[in-house]
């Protein structure tokens, strides 16, 4: 069982003005599997792609490292494919992933017709509120424009792994996550995930799985 958690599309704002096999899921067409970036992403070996990351972080972070590096190189691999950029990896944007994962695991407010994107403690939109997070990292202080944009992801029951979570994004889910990872006036990416659920319906699983990941681009 997973939560399919939603997206925001990408905001520009101007600065002036403020190798392992596919996992074959059902529902999905065996024509996508063909060009999935799988095969590109084995060398992290197993716990990178198939395993939950664990509650705790660790100290600096470590204990998410193998998470984090499956999820950035899965969604790189789908943007190599697609003669796309790189995504590089932004300290900025990975810490606005951070503490939104750590507050939506704290508050667990994520579920059915709820915005993950939204902290119902937090005043302003879902545009705001995701806009505040990365530029309250200094993320494109001074920049003369911006791009940003946010996916989020909640599986348990077999489906909290990082392979599970981009997989959702690119093949199952309709609400836009995949033209996100695709998008090619992207260049950074910060990747935040955690093991446990944000909803209160996967809270009950060891095996439960919470993915941040933002986007951004800066124009100096």
């Amino acid at each position: 069982m997973r939560a399919r958690t939603g997206h925001t599309r990408a905001v520009l704002l101007a600065a002036a003005a403020g190798l392992l096999p596919a996992l074959v899921l059902p529902g999905v067409p065996a024509a996508a599997y063909a060009a999935a970036p799988w095969q590109e992403c084995g060398s992290l070996g197993s716990d990178a792609y198939d395993r939950p990351p664990p509650a705790d972080p660790g100290r600096f972070g470590f204990g998410v490292l193998p998470a984090t590096g499956g999820v950035y190189c899965l969604i790189n691999a789908e943007r190599r494919r697609l003669g796309l950029q790189e995504l590089e990896d932004s300290g900025q944007l990975r810490e606005a992933a951070n503490k939104h994962v750590t507050a939506a695991l704290a508050q667990k407010w994520w579920g059915d017709k709820k915005d993950p994107h939204r902290n119902p403690q937090v005043a302003g939109t879902r545009e705001e509120q995701i806009s505040n997070r990365i530029r309250g990292e200094g993320y494109c202080a001074g920049g003369r424009s911006w791009r940003n944009a946010e996916i989020t992801y909640n599986g348990w029951g077999g489906q909290g792994t990082p392979r599970a979570a981009v997989n959702w994004w690119l093949y199952e889910s309709k609400e836009g996550h995949a033209e996100i990872i695709r998008d090619p006036a992207f260049t950074q990416i910060g990747i935040a995930p955690r093991g446990g659920a944000a909803d209160p319906r996967g809270a009950g699983f060891g095996d439960a799985g919470t993915y941040v990941v933002t986007f951004g681009r800066c124009e100096a």
